[in-house]
């Protein structure tokens, strides 16, 4: 597969230097604009419990902890899927060298 990946990869189509800049810079500019909608939201509910204002200098970190709390939930879940995963693969082994040591 990377050998594949190496014969494909020619200088043209290798990304330089300005264009991994410029990807990284449009991953950043979209999590900081996901951080932004996600906590004027947050913002908004609070302020709807309190009846009183937030600064606004609250919204960004508040935006930018609900996407780290929703990556640490979906990484929670992943984890326990795994783990689900790897129990079976040892159920289903044992099982199988039990079946064969009973057919002999």
């Amino acid at each position: 597969m990377i050998n594949m990946m190496l014969l494909l990869q020619t200088p043209e189509t290798t990304p330089t230097e300005s264009e991994l800049r410029k990807l990284l810079d449009q991953i950043l500019t979209f999590l900081y604009s996901l951080a932004h909608l996600l906590g004027g939201l947050v913002a908004q509910a609070i302020q709807a419990i309190l009846n009183r204002p937030l600064p606004a200098d609250l919204i960004d970190p508040l935006g930018f902890l609900v996407i780290i709390t929703i990556f640490l939930i979906v990484t929670e879940v992943a984890k326990k899927i795994a783990w689900i995963i790897i129990a079976l693969g040892w159920i289903l082994i044992v099982l199988r060298i039990v079946l064969e040591v009973l057919s002999k």
